[in-house]
């Protein structure tokens, strides 16, 4: 005879409301793009690290065991289909459906990474066992899973509904990963050469957008003050009703709480020059066109008649580094080239709050974006360029949307300049991809975006660019600071995808290695 624990929660007794999806639903909450996001760019063109960051330096090897490959690293995806097996057996209520349509979401968004990082990988629509058959399995082909995340969207989308009251998913955020996954595949798919159609990828991205920009809810932030807005949307302690959060998390003291004014007051990485001369002169001209650039002999020069968001993302003389709680500020010298701050002496200003408070450690109650209205605008013209379909509506619907909240001059379908800047990319593109690339690279920075942009479009040879290590002019010597003196980076196209970790490759015989490794 069996008998349930009376003290505990068994698998037995736990499904059989909709609550229970609920609850179970709950610890997939804190994994999505959290306090820490801005690191990723340390791989990237925006961003140079104190120390040089091994794996896009080519000096990673391959992984004996884990490797974003492990038991651990699949567990989350394996959770969500323990309960969507046993969610089959309740009875299907609109409440049931809404918090199945959780647990898909979650398994598309564990799947999205999953594909991003390796490629293939196993589809699996079952809980393992150690004995399952299916842990053998060979790699999926990585359209077929993304096919099987866009089913689990589209499940998400038809029952989340179209707004939460306590912060969770909604039908919106489920358009905006899927807008989100089918521009990544779709762009990586074509600059990769991959076999497939990528234009209905596209087509699919822009679908999503449209329902979103279609919906009316949501708009790009802006209370008229174009010098200040774009910096103070990315520092706000209540975000719950912002216009441009499709979605957003909440942080709230002795409930939870983040450091990401104290990482960014001590991030051990800053701007580069690369990333710096990216920025659009006020007129809407890059620096290389535009007669208002006032070059760099000096530091502040450099931020004269330039795009506002400039001033709004990079540390500068107009902007106390601290407030403390008596009211006395602090201005940091600059430039200031100081390896545990910021050694190119770009300091990252978006997202840092100059409030002694707000550094305490893991203190902080800033709230953070999920899904924002302003970076899917971005993804929507972006994807309507690649199709060849980018109009002026499509721009004054999207990017012009983010310039006016800057006060910056209109981008037209039309690129009436050559900008002797443009990066050397490894597949050519068109003046309007090109800016617009450039717009989401000034609108998304110190957001852990450029990584993933850099990989599906194929643009990993960008980082063997000079100015990709280089920081500010230092005013003794006159020239610009250089990190990792005599080191020259040589990319590799392997670096792409992750290395399958050689225990996995030996225990199973189906699975295969990832290209040059």
């Amino acid at each position: 005879m069996e008998r349930y624990p009376l003290d505990a929660i068994s698998d037995a007794t736990y499904w059989k409301a909709p609550s229970e999806i609920k609850m179970y639903a709950n610890q997939f909450y804190e994994d999505l793009y959290g306090p820490r996001s801005f690191m990723k760019d340390y791989k990237t063109d925006d961003m140079a690290p104190t120390t040089r960051d091994s794996y896009v330096w080519s000096e990673t090897t391959v992984p004996s065991s884990d490797g974003g490959w492990g038991k651990a690293d699949w567990s989350k995806i394996r959770s969500c289909n323990f309960a969507l097996a046993r969610i089959e057996t309740m009875e299907k209520t609109n409440e049931a459906l809404m918090y199945e349509g959780e647990i898909r979401f979650f398994k598309s968004f564990y799947y999205f990474n999953k594909i991003k990082s390796f490629g293939d990988v196993p589809w699996l629509d079952k809980d393992l066992q150690t004995n399952s058959e299916e842990l053998f399995n060979a790699r999926s082909p990585r359209l077929e899973v993304v096919q099987h995340i866009m089913e689990d969207l589209d499940f998400a989308i038809l029952h989340l509904p179209e707004q939460s009251p306590d912060d969770r998913l909604s039908k919106y955020a489920a358009y905006a990963l899927k807008a989100e996954m089918c521009l990544y595949e779709g762009t990586f798919m074509k600059y990769h050469g991959l076999t497939g159609d990528y234009e209905s990828l596209l087509r699919a991205s822009v679908a999503a957008s449209e329902a979103i920009i279609n919906s009316g809810l949501f708009e790009v932030y802006s209370t008229g003050s174009p010098n200040e807005d774009f910096f103070n949307l990315f520092v706000k302690h209540e975000l719950k009703g912002n216009i441009e959060g499709i979605m957003i998390q909440r942080f709230l003291i002795d409930i939870r709480t983040h450091n990401l004014t104290r990482d960014l007051a001590e991030p051990y990485t800053g701007y580069t020059k690369d990333f710096v001369e990216s920025f659009l002169c006020k007129d809407g001209l890059p620096i290389g066109v535009s007669s208002l650039y006032q070059g760099d002999n000096s530091f502040d020069a450099e931020f004269v008649d330039r795009d506002p968001r400039m001033k709004q993302s990079v540390y500068n003389s107009d902007r106390p580094f601290r407030i403390f709680n008596d009211g006395t500020t602090y201005m940091k010298p600059l430039p200031e080239f100081v390896n545990t701050l910021s050694p190119t002496s770009y300091f990252i200003l978006k997202g840092f709050s100059p409030f002694e408070k707000d550094g305490e450690k893991e203190r902080c109650e800033i709230d953070l974006f999920t899904f924002r209205y302003g970076k899917l605008l971005l993804d929507y013209a972006e994807a309507k360029a690649e199709l060849g379909e980018c109009t002026q509506d499509v721009l004054d619907v999207s990017i012009n949307k983010l310039r006016d909240r800057v006060n910056m001059p209109h981008m037209n379908a039309t690129i009436n300049f050559v900008d002797p800047n443009w990066p050397n990319w490894e597949v050519p593109v068109s003046p309007l991809i090109n800016e617009i690339r450039r717009e989401r690279r000034i609108e998304t920075c110190a957001e852990g975006r450029r990584w993933d942009d850099l990989v599906r479009w194929k643009a990993g040879k960008i980082l063997e660019e000079g100015k990709t290590i280089l920081g500010a002019r230092e005013p003794n010597s006159g020239q610009l600071q250089v990190l990792y003196p005599g080191k020259t980076r040589n990319w590799a196209d392997k670096l792409y995808l992750l290395p399958i970790p050689l225990e996995d490759l030996a225990m199973n015989s189906k699975l295969t290695q990832n290209p040059g490794w």
